[in-house]
């Protein structure tokens, strides 16, 4: 699993063992809510065991970088529509790192944190 950044890595290691390792949904939530810091800090007090509370989590003060990666975290938990393809493709809105943190929530999603590369490769053979 590819991470932001060595922060990134040691925050989501640490937040997760809070919260059901099994469950795709929270922990790809996770992943995207502990990638950037001011998002993480707006998220914290609207964590509790077992639950996330992301319609209370506001980013007015953060940036467009924040709050994309929450509509995202919305999109895969909630299944809102938020993100179109559309935006997804957009360079000037989403860059190629946060694309890059996008696609790995979404395959914790698919696949859990012991994703089984082997099982993506046979996936992307019948493509």
């Amino acid at each position: 699993m590819k991470f932001k950044n060595k922060n990134h890595q040691a925050l989501f290691s640490s937040e997760s063992q809070r919260l059901n390792r099994n469950d795709n949904v929270k922990m790809s939530v996770l992943y995207l809510l502990t990638a950037d810091v001011r998002l993480w800090n707006a998220s914290k007090p609207h964590i509790r065991k077992g639950y996330i509370d992301l319609d209370n989590i506001s980013v007015k003060k953060g940036n467009l970088k924040s709050y994309t990666l929450l509509c995202v975290a919305k999109d895969i938990c909630d299944g809102t529509h938020y993100l179109s393809i559309h935006d997804l493709a957009d360079c000037e809105l989403i860059t190629s790192k946060m694309f890059g943190t996008i696609i790995t929530a979404i395959n914790i999603r698919r696949y859990g944190l012991n994703g089984n590369k082997n099982n993506n490769e046979k996936e992307n053979e019948n493509a």
